[in-house]
């Protein structure tokens, strides 16, 4: 590397604060370092994946903190996205929910009412059928719901999720995963802080980034 591409990426490393900041985030506490970065599907925005499942009342009790910090606190250079987890077989329903939601174009609607339905008003919906006549009941019909759940598109993504959960080796939800590089556990973090490390967590993964792109011209 020459001289200019040196001193440019000191350059980037001193304007940006999160990361100049020493010791204020540790890999190994707060968030763990993947040892090689696995993939992201948001182009150039930094990846901010959450993995959640229905049934996690953690999970539940993040939606709040997780809205506001969307509305009001996730960078300009970031994307959110969801991935449910599937660690065993009998979790596939509910990935398969999710990503029917998605290709009915109501993702915010049926999840945020999935997830009430099932820790406020103590519903019980786990299999295809319960979460069909559940979704009937918030105006989509039952038909074009249950065609969502069986397409070869949803199917593949829910596959997907389960070999991602794999390779994440997450062992409990939620989790928070930024820009396929660093895991953030919300239950070692804590709610409070976990969008603190979040924000800090895409500097880095940005200042990652221009380091790689700089090294390869």
């Amino acid at each position: 590397m020459n001289l200019k591409k040196s001193l440019f990426l000191l350059f980037i490393l001193c304007l940006s604060p999160a990361i100049s900041i020493a010791g204020e985030f540790k890999d190994g506490v707060e968030y763990t370092t993947f040892s090689k970065p696995l993939p992201t599907s948001t182009g150039d925005k930094i990846e901010v994946r959450e993995v959640f499942l229905y049934s996690c009342p953690h999970c539940f009790n993040l939606e709040a903190p997780l809205n506001k910090w969307r509305k009001d606190g996730i960078p300009a250079n970031a994307e959110f996205i969801r991935m449910p987890a599937v660690f065993r077989e009998n979790l596939i329903p509910y990935a398969r929910a999710y990503y029917a939601f998605e290709a009915l174009g109501q993702t915010e609607k049926l999840h945020h009412a999935m997830m009430n339905a099932i820790h406020v008003k103590k519903q019980r919906i786990r299999t295809k059928d319960q979460i069909a006549d559940f979704i009937a009941t918030q105006g989509v019909d039952h038909k074009e719901f249950l065609d969502a759940y069986n397409s070869f598109s949803v199917d593949s993504l829910s596959r997907q999720a389960a070999i991602m959960t794999k390779r994440y080796g997450i062992t409990g939800v939620p989790s928070i995963i930024v820009d396929g590089r660093y895991l953030v556990s919300a239950s070692h973090v804590g709610k409070g802080q976990l969008f603190k490390v979040v924000n800090y967590l895409v500097e880095k993964a940005a200042v990652l980034r221009q380091m790689e792109e700089t090294k390869a011209k």
